[in-house]
């Protein structure tokens, strides 16, 4: 049996020492490639059919490869590559360091910089964004990447073992690719979007205990409670809501996605000291999600 324990440990030591593989060794790029092919052949009808047979084959894919280097690889070598291969499904270095970036620049008031860099860290339009709006951006994209990235996938690992934690990446990195609600995306991502919903139901609500916690020390855990009861459902996406709510809440901040939602209307809007403040919440909160899932899986319910 391997131990997991030491695998989750070797791969968050691997996140923080360094950081992102390059991308022809990132198995998450390589997953792209997969999900590329798929799209490449696309047909122009049943496509929502296709759309579902095309989760169904890249997950089961991911699964069978993983399943493969557990069967065939042993001894230490079968923790160092298992752990290698996790540290692909969270990336808690990547995220925090990027809205470090982008948080020194938005304090110079390098605000032409911090709108270029936004555009790989958030999936709206920053071309015009102010700096309340530039923070608030980041701030989100900090939260919901905080279930998506790190929560999500270290949950999957703890109920199903390595294959459960990158099934989950597959299912994010599809929805990622393929889940748009315009052309020619729709019907070819509806099935993607949709499992990647269900995917993150329960961690993302899971998500308001960790944060609460969290904001014992880094916030108003009361305020998280409350933001998150009244606005969770503001979002476009059922889950996101959810944490962006409880940082909203936990900070004390006005999220604004211009044309979309506001969370904590009655807060004022961030400043860029606002994202150290997010950044020290879900840096903690991802540091407590490793030691829980730790713990819980010495009991164990992994195998």
């Amino acid at each position: 049996m391997i131990e997991w324990g030491k695998v989750l440990l070797l791969a968050v030591f691997f996140d923080i020492l360094f950081g992102e593989p390059p991308a022809f060794l990132h198995p998450v790029v390589w997953m792209g490639k997969l999900i590329n092919i798929f799209v490449g052949a696309a047909p122009r009808v049943h496509r929502k059919l296709y759309g579902l047979i095309m989760v169904f084959f890249c997950v089961g894919i991911t699964v069978l490869t993983i399943k493969a280097l557990e069967f065939f690889v042993t001894g230490i070598m079968v923790i160092v590559i298992s752990a290698y291969f996790l540290k692909s499904s969270f990336s808690i270095r990547m995220l925090l360091f990027s809205a470090i970036g982008i948080q020194r620049d938005l304090g110079k008031g390098n605000i032409e910089k911090v709108r270029t860099d936004l555009k790989t860290f958030v999936g709206r339009d920053t071309s015009n964004l102010n700096a309340h709006q530039s923070a608030s951006a980041v701030i989100e994209s900090l939260a919901e990447s905080f279930v998506d990235g790190i929560l999500s996938p270290l949950f999957y690992f703890l109920l199903f073992g390595l294959p459960g934690a990158l099934a989950c990446r597959m299912i994010n990195t599809l929805d990622s690719m393929v889940g748009y609600k315009k052309e020619p995306f729709v019907k070819l991502g509806y099935a993607a979007a949709r499992i990647d919903d269900l995917v993150n139901f329960v961690p993302s609500r899971l998500s308001l205990i960790v944060i609460f916690v969290s904001s014992i020390l880094f916030g108003k855990p009361l305020d998280a409670i409350k933001i998150c009861k009244q606005d969770y459902n503001k979002t476009a996406s059922p889950n996101s809501g959810w944490p962006m709510a409880a940082v909203s809440g936990a900070l004390n901040v006005r999220l604004e996605k211009i044309g979309y939602h506001v969370i904590g209307n009655n807060y004022n809007d961030p400043g860029y000291f606002d994202i150290q403040k997010a950044i020290n919440l879900v840096g903690f909160s991802s540091f407590l999600v490793i030691c829980v899932i730790y713990w819980i899986g010495k009991i164990p319910l992994m195998g």
